[in-house]
């Protein structure tokens, strides 16, 4: 039976607060701070990331410890797919410091997010114009410029988002796709059916999530802000999050940080059935997290 919420021991070590300090900085809600860790999902700022084989072949990207990797390796290989089709130019909302999105595509126009510290890396990365912004105000970049946007667990820590998405569909051209990944309501139901619901609200108050929504809230937030078509596509399943957040507590974060080679080699198995699961898993009720593509009317 899992241990009570109450009685778990998080390891909430100083690199993790800082990636939800990093994170809330990025996004206009507090000072930001450098020393941002790698535990965060989203979090991709300063965390480098690599492509890398398994014994069979299998491409996944590895950031971070296990669980991260598992997670950003679902993204990635869902995003990788639909970036490098979208029509120029292209801007990149939170953008961090170009890493996941320079894995995406060779080269994106345009970037935006709120860490000085991130986006000044971001012009060895292929990005042709990155600035510093506040996601939740007008933009600095010409209305009806970009074809194409794109998000990666961003949204989810914006607050007030409608603003946010307000100032994104402004940026578009008519016809213009805003591509996000977003975690969903479905997050804190697979982490309290793992560990109980104390467990799910700390996990989030870590992340620094404010919008964990189900589908049809953010197809109403969407349509509300001049989107005109809407579709979803799940993924992160829930099993795989169940294994996430076991693998949140003691003592695998500290076998992370003193033997990451051994559990590297270690979860690898269980890394990559979750990653198939959830490339495979696509229903609302079966997963975490969605895939939002939706069309400027």
């Amino acid at each position: 039976m899992p241990t009570p919420a109450s009685r778990l021991h998080f390891m909430f070590d100083s690199a993790v607060r800082s990636a939800t300090q990093a994170k809330q900085a990025a996004k206009g809600s507090r000072p930001a701070t450098a020393n941002l860790g790698a535990s965060l999902p989203g979090g991709q700022i300063f965390l480098e990331a690599e492509v890398v084989h398994d014994s069979d072949g299998y491409e996944l990207l590895r950031t971070g410890d296990t669980r991260h990797s598992m997670w950003r390796t679902v993204e990635w290989r869902l995003l990788r797919t639909l970036v490098p089709q979208l029509n120029r130019p292209l801007l990149d909302l939170g953008c961090g410091d170009g890493g996941f999105g320079s894995l995406l595509t060779d080269r994106i126009e345009f970037g935006v997010d709120g860490d000085a510290d991130a986006v000044s890396q971001c012009s060895r990365r292929g990005y042709g114009s990155a600035q510093v912004a506040d996601l939740r105000q007008p933009l600095p970049i010409v209305d009806g410029s970009i074809a194409a946007a794109f998000s990666n667990s961003t949204l989810e820590h914006v607050a007030p988002l409608a603003p946010a998405i307000a100032a994104a569909a402004r940026t578009l051209k008519p016809g213009g796709r805003l591509i996000a990944t977003v975690p969903t309501d479905g997050l804190t139901a697979a982490m309290s059916g793992a560990y109980g619901p104390q467990f799910a609200q700390r996990m989030n108050d870590m992340f620094g999530h404010r919008n964990l929504w189900p589908w049809a809230k953010w197809e109403e937030l969407l349509r509300s802000e001049g989107f005109s078509a809407v579709s979803f596509r799940g993924y992160l399943s829930r099993p795989a999050i169940a294994w996430y957040s076991q693998r949140s507590l003691a003592p695998w974060p500290q076998i992370s940080r003193r033997r990451s080679e051994w559990l590297w080699q270690h979860d690898l198995p269980d890394l990559r059935r979750h990653v198939e699961e959830s490339l495979r898993v696509t229903a609302e009720g079966e997963t975490t997290c969605v895939l939002i593509d939706a069309t400027k009317g």
